[in-house]
């Protein structure tokens, strides 16, 4: 008779004990589920679309050759422009040669053209120009390779020591291309060269290799020196706004939205994205500062949460 007496005292407090401990942990479950809510702060900035290319320039270069054997001094420094006709450099030759002057047998090599004087060459200045990009077969021409040369303190008679390109003709260049897709003859690419950003003419189309030949409005700082080089291609307009990292759109039932922090509690709240990249979304009519979400899920809506360790 005892035993059985015992039995209903031990389900009154088994069942009491079950009963404090849900009711702990149903008061405290705000806490415990917002504990594990990640946020972030919105804040402004600017998505952009870019993608790195390269590009192989081609301008007009006149390679410029010792007219003998001798020590060099360049005059002017490199990529300086010179006139026409202007000394480029002088020649200590070690002989009696035309043009030489009887005091120090000395002779001047002169500018060919009018442009900026290089002291070193490639060896494609008469290969890579605009007219062979529009007209030769590009995979022959791209396949040149460059030998870049720059002259010793002392020079052999016909040796390239340098050269003029003119920098008053656009600049050309071939742009590899992952694809061509919607591209078209006259169009425009939105081109970042050095610290130069502009708007480049689309003058050829080329399926093999994939790309397209461009024409810049002006001469392109540092084609000259490095022919093939990376370059940025922009290929879609950049948005401003509002940013928050793309982890915090959340689709609940038919609307795209956020989860935004306000007054301690979570609120969900429809929005409109205006841009995105792989990474953040731009959203319309947001405040900058405000804390997002960018761990959401199912039953955040009005939980209580602290933002302290953002």
């Amino acid at each position: 008779m005892e035993g059985k007496r015992r039995k209903p005292a031990y389900w009154f407090w088994g069942i009491l004990f079950i009963v404090l401990t849900g009711g702990i942990l149903w008061s405290y479950r705000s806490s415990l589920t917002a504990g594990d809510i990640k946020f972030a702060v919105a804040q402004t900035g600017t998505i952009t679309h870019e993608r790195k290319v390269m590009a192989t320039f081609a301008n007009e270069e006149i390679p410029i050759s010792a007219p003998s054997t001798g020590k060099i001094q360049f005059l002017g420094e490199n990529g300086q422009r010179f006139r026409r006709g202007e000394a480029v450099a002088i020649l200590q030759t070690a002989g009696a040669a035309p043009g030489m002057t009887q005091d120090g047998m000395k002779q001047t090599i002169l500018a060919a053209k009018g442009g900026l004087f290089f002291h070193q060459s490639d060896g494609l200045e008469s290969i890579l120009t605009s007219q062979n990009l529009n007209s030769m077969d590009l995979n022959k021409l791209l396949a040149q390779t460059a030998n870049v040369k720059t002259a010793g303190a002392t020079v052999q008679a016909g040796e390239i020591v340098g050269k003029i390109v003119n920098n008053l003709i656009p600049t050309q260049a071939f742009i590899e291309l992952p694809s061509i897709d919607g591209l078209t003859i006259g169009k425009t690419l939105r081109l970042t060269a050095g610290n130069q950003t502009v708007s480049a003419k689309i003058l050829r189309k080329s399926d093999t290799p994939k790309g397209v030949i461009v024409q810049f409005p002006h001469y392109v700082d540092g084609s000259a020196a490095q022919r093939r080089q990376d370059i940025t291609w922009s290929y879609l307009p950049s948005t401003s706004g509002v940013l928050v990292p793309k982890s915090a759109l959340w689709t609940q039932g038919e609307e795209l939205g956020i989860f935004l922090w306000d007054g301690g509690v979570v609120h969900f709240k429809k929005v409109t994205v205006l841009d995105q990249d792989d990474s953040q979304a731009c959203i319309e009519n947001l405040p900058s500062g405000i804390p997002v979400v960018i761990t959401p899920r199912e039953g955040l809506e009005g939980l209580v949460a602290d933002v302290k360790n953002i």
